[in-house]
């Protein structure tokens, strides 16, 4: 009995330790631990170069790309940092795109080099829009509210029945789709998106749509307003 009671403190207290490093580790670290080095590093970039590409930090995000061991997602790194710092370094993107191997055919320099002499405004917004929804997943409130103007906080945080940016915890925002992009004019774009809740442990319980402006201001793409449907019930079928 007392060798059995041992045993159970032995795996108690080595389980409270294993939890202990776990919460110890970096934020980085843990991501490694759980999705691998290739989706963390790509995620970690586009932190870096997105949100304000003028100030971002260009070598800190190359030397995330060429860590990297996967070359078709490696090679996709490259173009995604050319895509962003090509509107205010095309020098630097091309850099980028000299990085990229064209292991798989998809991916190639002389494609990297067209993208970035004409740069697709409308993939630029759809990328706002797509850090500003992972963001809002994540829970990450001050990261979301960033991609926000003056006008759509208040859509969102000021009005007496206030639509919450980040969800609550049950049920809570789990996944979105985009379902319809239009181009309003140079500057100016409209999606509409489809944004799913979730119960822990019961899976998608519902969803709504939300229709979200993005315009350019200061050479940087913003979410400038929203409206919201109502919410329908998720069919599991």
């Amino acid at each position: 009995m007392k060798q059995s009671f041992k045993i159970i403190i032995i795996l108690f207290a080595v389980i409270i330790g294993l939890i202990a490093t776990w919460f110890s580790l970096d934020k980085t670290t843990r991501c490694k631990l759980i999705y691998g080095k290739n989706i963390c590093n790509f995620y970690a970039m586009m932190d870096t170069v997105s949100h304000s590409p003028e100030s971002s930090d260009f070598e800190k995000a190359m030397q995330l790309c060429q860590e990297m061991s996967d070359v078709p997602k490696k090679d996709s790194c490259f173009e995604y940092i050319a895509q962003v710092v090509s509107f205010y370094n095309v020098e630097k993107a091309k850099e980028a795109c000299d990085e990229i191997k064209g292991f798989d055919g998809v991916y190639g320099k002389e494609d990297c080099y067209e993208i970035i002499q004409k740069p697709d405004e409308k993939e630029f917004a759809r990328q706002i829009i797509e850090k500003f929804m992972i963001a809002r997943i994540q829970k990450n409130q001050p990261f979301a509210e960033s991609f926000l103007t003056d006008n759509a906080k208040e859509r969102y945080l000021v009005r007496s029945d206030p639509y919450l940016i980040i969800g609550l915890s049950n049920p809570h925002l789990t996944s979105y789709e985009i379902l319809e992009t239009e181009k309003l004019d140079s500057t100016q774009f409209k999606f509409k998106v489809r944004i799913y809740e979730a119960y822990t442990g019961e899976g998608i319980i519902d969803y709504f749509d939300e229709t979200l402006i993005v315009i350019k201001k200061d050479d940087q793409y913003m979410v400038d307003s929203m409206e919201r449907s109502q919410i329908y019930k998720y069919d599991q079928k």
